[in-house]
């Protein structure tokens, strides 16, 4: 994975020393309804970070001033060309724009490198997010009604959530064919 870096952040893999950091954010969503991490201890948080360090899928966010990480971006491929975009950010550093600083480097080093289309989906009530998505380029493509499923309650039954698709579509270079 090559590291990305904007004037403020650097994104790059994660190591073994961003343990404390990666904590520290993925504890302040243990009761998130959006991204939740229900169960998560200092001891069982590790799995996280083994998940993270080496994934060709996970950028760690450092700040270049402090050298701490304030989050994650993870850039999933799905198949030919697309890619699925999601992000964590430490809400000590939140309302920043550090979010849409490392999102769009991504999107603009992902497109770069060749992908089609980048996506993203978020629940409909989580409107930082999909503010965040609109401010870095991605256009709503769809508003789908009980599609996802993160949990079960009480009695094993699937609890399912609404959700927008966002996405960026490479734009197309223009052809010298034409049809004559």
């Amino acid at each position: 994975m090559e590291k990305i870096e904007t004037n403020r952040l650097i994104l790059r893999e994660f190591r073994e020393s961003d343990y404390d950091d990666l904590f520290e954010f993925l504890f302040q969503l243990k009761d998130d309804e959006f991204e939740g991490y229900p169960g998560i201890t200092y001891e069982n948080g590790r799995e996280h970070l083994a998940y993270r360090v080496g994934s060709e899928e996970f950028y760690a966010i450092e700040l270049k001033e402090s050298g701490r990480v304030i989050g994650n971006v993870y850039c999933g491929i799905r198949n030919s060309g697309v890619r699925e975009v999601g992000y964590i950010i430490n809400e000590n550093h939140r309302r920043k724009g550090f979010g849409c600083e490392a999102l769009s480097a991504l999107v603009e080093d992902v497109l770069e490198k060749g992908a089609h289309e980048i996506y993203a989906r978020c629940d409909p009530r989580n409107i930082r997010s999909w503010k965040l998505l609109e401010k870095a380029g991605f256009e709503r493509q769809a508003d789908l009604r009980k599609y996802q499923c993160f949990y079960t309650d009480e009695h094993g039954a699937p609890i399912w959530k609404d959700t927008f698709v966002y996405a960026i579509v490479k734009k197309q270079e223009s052809s010298s064919h034409q049809k004559t």
